[in-house]
């Protein structure tokens, strides 16, 4: 840039040139003080000193010598020919020293005085010159200090001549204070050098990294689509990175646009708001950040966003204003693209439990007939033996449809994370009982000895989600009497530091070491054969395994001693007080026959709950729609109601609530949910209506009667009903 700077000032002539160099050298000022110009007329000073105390030749020719070895110095430095321009540097020096010897041994008064500032002269500039390079500078000097020698030598020796030795203390003494002058200044020298050069390798380094950390800087700009300006106050100078001419798309060589250039690439709306918010910060010192759209140099359209920031001076007073301009063009549609899959997955995940809910319940419907029927057929006592197997077979069919039904739905929502735990007091020995009782003709049609060990540790009634951990336990020991031939299967409890530990160890056929890794994984089966032979989704274990750590625990899988398989989990479970019997039931007594209604669209589940029902001497009344139910119940007093959840016109929800509602006798008559919908919102839904329990179907006829028994003669109160979760 200085290169290119003009001035219109006229040139100097040449003479005035001639004369000013000649000043310079005279002042010794300018250029180099040991130059052949300077060295010249310091030869001459020398010279015209030395002239008037000798009445010879011999200055003529010192002078004559001087001069030649001080342009051959000039000549051969110029070249390059560092060895030669040494030597002629040398002579010059032995020059200087034999003139010195000369003013100093030979005159006396003036002269003498002027030969030892000769001596101190010359010796200092040679230390001056040649400080840095020691073999260099004792060259030099040695000329210089053989003089001296000589000419202490001779002065000692005239003091003995006249019987003054005593004084050559003096001469040693002075050549010692001259030694230690010029050894401190070479100290001092060579260490400002050395601190010199540090701090130039300092400020290099310093400048290295300073270039390095901004050509990062850059670097990391561009690669986050960043820039940063600066806005001096009190000049309004705006300075750019390489960063915001990219996001604005402008040419770096073009310079900064002026202010009101750079607001027309903002929308109009927002140009005030972007000026308002630059004076509010420079007068108040608050930062802001302003979001908009950029219309780059070539038309396009960007979004960014700008991070403002203040810098004050040493009087506190606003000084710059910088901040960092992104370009959030490419996050803001990644955002936007996330937001909409978010939005379709979650469309999706809906749609799926939707599907899903409706599958379930479409399958169930029939299987309430099959599985209801098929056990209705299998307590006829005149059955032929074929009829008898051709029942068995149906329900048994059945029976492993619902499993698969059940299997698939209890995956998808621990899959979704739409199980949710209810952790209530229960009895534990009870608990066990009724859980073992399921399996009891299962272990007996196979002769498999089917026992529970009950550690005496274990609480009386522990606080978990009961029915969670039973269809853990369920599913482990269906698991080990399908696979167990012969033998037995035990079921293993304690309990310690609030943790409930299960196994259930079997005889069975165990399971292949390769295999047991995937073990939990879902859809896995141990080999295809097994699959064949016994049937199963691979979801089972892949289901005890959610279940277990959703209630804190975990599950694992060991081989048995002998032969067979351990399957054991700990689940949290606090000791807790009795399980609570529930408020506000009023039992009017008991009750041998209980007058129930079934209210259900469907006919063949009609037939079905009153074949069921009546078998054990019940009497039951039929609703086909809600509206119907409501006019029985308005009417006539039943001791329990049964009400499916999904109807015509008015589902079995609204219906509930349209009975509680009712001034009439069945208010507080026990209503029980009798549905296909069962999933966790279907149960929780039926208790937020005011029933009082859930049963799913297929129908299970032992549930359903014990149903009926516990809640016949029952009253229930107000709202605060117990609800029992089937």
């Amino acid at each position: 840039m200085a290169a290119g700077i003009s001035t219109d000032a006229p040139a100097p002539a040449g003479w005035r040139r001639t004369l000013g160099a000649l000043f310079d050298v005279l002042r010794v000022a300018g250029g180099d003080t040991g130059g052949m110009g300077a060295r010249l007329v310091f030869s001459a000073v020398v010279f015209c000193a030395t002239l008037p105390y000798s009445s010879d030749h011999a200055p003529y020719f010192w002078m004559a010598a001087m001069a030649v070895l001080a342009v051959a110095e000039a000549r051969t430095t110029a070249t390059g020919r560092g060895g030669a321009a040494d030597l002629f540097a040398w002579m010059q020096s032995a020059g200087y020293g034999l003139a010195g010897f000369y003013l100093t041994f030979f005159q006396v008064g003036a002269a003498q005085t002027f030969g030892v500032t000769l001596y101190g002269v010359v010796m200092f500039e040679i230390l001056v010159r040649d400080y840095a390079r020691p073999k260099r500078l004792l060259t030099n000097l040695t000329p210089m200090l053989v003089s001296m020698v000589v000419v202490q030598l001779g002065a000692s020796a005239r003091l003995i001549q006249r019987d003054q030795p005593w004084r050559i203390a003096t001469v040693l003494a002075t050549t010692y204070l001259v030694f230690r002058v010029f050894r401190s200044l070479q100290i001092d020298l060579t260490r400002a050098r050395r601190e010199l050069a540090e701090a130039r390798g300092r400020a290099e380094a310093d400048a290295r990294t300073i270039r390095e950390a901004h050509r990062i800087a850059l670097m990391a700009e561009d690669m986050a689509g960043v820039g940063h300006w600066r806005i001096d106050v009190a000049s309004g100078v705006t300075t750019w990175s390489e960063g915001v001419f990219r996001i604005y798309g402008r040419e770096t060589s073009a310079g900064v646009p002026d202010r009101e250039v750079q607001l027309t690439h903002f929308p109009a709306d927002d140009r005030p708001r972007w000026r308002a918010e630059l004076e509010t910060a420079a007068e108040t010192g608050e930062p802001f950040e302003f979001e908009t759209r950029l219309t780059r140099a070539d038309g396009t359209v960007r979004d960014i966003v700008s991070h403002v920031a203040v810098e004050l001076d040493a009087e506190g007073q606003v000084a710059t204003l910088f901040g960092a301009l992104m370009d959030v063009t490419e996050s803001r549609a990644r955002e936007t693209a996330l937001l909409d899959a978010k939005l379709r997955a979650e469309a999706a995940a809906e749609a799926k439990a939707e599907f899903l809910a409706n599958m379930s319940h479409e399958i169930r419907t029939p299987l309430t007939a099959i599985n209801g029927f098929s056990s209705l057929l299998a307590d006829i006592d005149d059955l032929s033996p074929d009829a008898g197997l051709y029942v068995r077979r149906v329900r048994t069919a059945g029976m492993t449809l619902l499993t698969v039904v059940n299997d698939i739905l209890e995956f998808s929502k621990l899959e979704s994370g739409h199980v949710a735990l209810s952790p209530q007091a229960f009895a534990v020995a009870p608990f066990l009982d009724d859980v073992m009782a399921l399996f009891a003709e299962q272990a007996r049609a196979k002769d498999l000895a089917l026992s529970l060990d009950l550690d005496p540790g274990v609480p009386a009634a522990l606080a978990t989600d009961a029915n969670r951990l039973r269809q853990v336990i369920v599913n482990l020991v269906s698991n080990a009497i399908k696979f167990t031939e012969a033998g037995e299967v035990r079921v293993g409890v304690r309990h310690a530091d609030g943790v409930l530990h299960v196994s259930v160890r079997d005889t069975g056929c165990g399971v292949p070491e390769d295999k047991r890794d995937g073990l939990f994984q879902r859809f896995f089966q141990a080999d295809g054969s097994i699959s064949r032979r016994y049937g199963g989704t691979g979801l089972g274990l892949s289901i005890c395994k959610g279940l277990v750590e959703l209630m804190g625990g975990s599950i694992a899988m060991e081989p048995a001693p002998g032969g067979g398989s351990i399957f054991a989990f700990d689940v949290r479970a606090d000791e807790a007080a009795a399980a609570p019997t529930g408020a506000n039931i009023e039992r009017a007594g008991p009750v041998a026959v209980a007058q129930v209604l079934v209210v259900d669209d469907v006919a063949v589940n009609r037939e079905l709950v009153r074949a069921m029902l009546q078998a054990v001497g019940h009497e039951v009344s039929e609703a086909a729609s809600a509206a119907e139910a409501l006019r029985l119940t308005a009417c006539e007093r039943f001791d329990l109601i049964l009400m499916d959840l999904q109807m015509p016109q008015v589902d079995g929800f609204t219906a509930a609530r349209a009975v509680r509602a009712q001034d009439s006798a069945n208010r507080d008559t026990p209503i029980i949910a009798l549905s296909a919908d069962v999933l966790p919102e279907h149960v929780a839904a039926s208790a937020e209506a005011g029933m009082n329990g859930h049963i799913g179907k297929p129908i299970s006829p032992a549930e359903l009667l014990g149903a009926v028994e516990r809640w016949t003669g029952v009253r229930v109160g107000g709202e605060d009903v117990e609800r029992e979760q089937a």
